[in-house]
């Protein structure tokens, strides 16, 4: 009978203890999507590389400037300055590269430029088809190398920029492939 009397004391106290763990759980998680929570909803993805701590994708908000996320990203060392200081401050765009090259003297040299349309296209980031080449084009569904060729060549043949639907008026894209393509743009 003790032997019993033991086990339904076990088990009581087993039931009273998951809700406490429960909420405890719950607690670090939400704690941990707190710290890296933004206030409005993102407005696109900008990448931070070079010499930070934390290199990688962060959301980009209204009127994030590249100062703001190189200081999310953590800077390897102290910065005493970034050149060029138009950079600093230039709002991002969805899609924008960012990069810090820390000098030993503090000073912080920062580049932007667009993230390469592979990682685009997975991050479902916009594609701008006035800056593809055969090799980007290659990569979305429905091209293989001819059709990604023939969309470089028309782009070249009338004036080196197109629309999305112009894309109608390569060879070898009909309505059906132009429909798969155009929602990468």
């Amino acid at each position: 009978m003790v032997y019993h009397e033991r086990l339904i004391l076990l088990l009581v106290a087993v039931a009273a203890s998951i809700p406490a763990v429960m909420m405890t759980r719950q607690s670090v998680q939400s704690d941990a999507l707190t710290g890296f929570s933004v206030m409005s909803s993102p407005k696109g993805f900008v990448y931070v590389g070079g010499d930070v701590a934390h290199p990688g994708m962060y959301p980009l908000t209204a009127n994030m400037v590249t100062v703001s996320v190189i200081k999310m990203a953590i800077p390897l060392s102290t910065l005493r300055s970034l050149a060029p200081t138009s950079v600093a401050a230039q709002h991002l765009k969805n899609g924008d590269d960012v990069r810090l090259k820390i000098e030993e003297n503090g000073q912080g040299a920062v580049t932007v430029d667009t993230i390469p349309a592979p990682e685009k296209i997975i991050m479902g980031i916009p594609l701008d088809i006035n800056t593809m080449g055969v090799a980007d084009f290659n990569l979305l569904p429905g091209t293989g190398p001819k059709t990604a060729k023939r969309i470089v060549e028309y782009r070249q043949n009338n004036g080196g920029t197109m629309t999305p639907e112009e894309l109608l008026n390569v060879e070898g894209i009909g309505e059906k492939k132009y429909k798969i393509l155009k929602s990468h743009f």
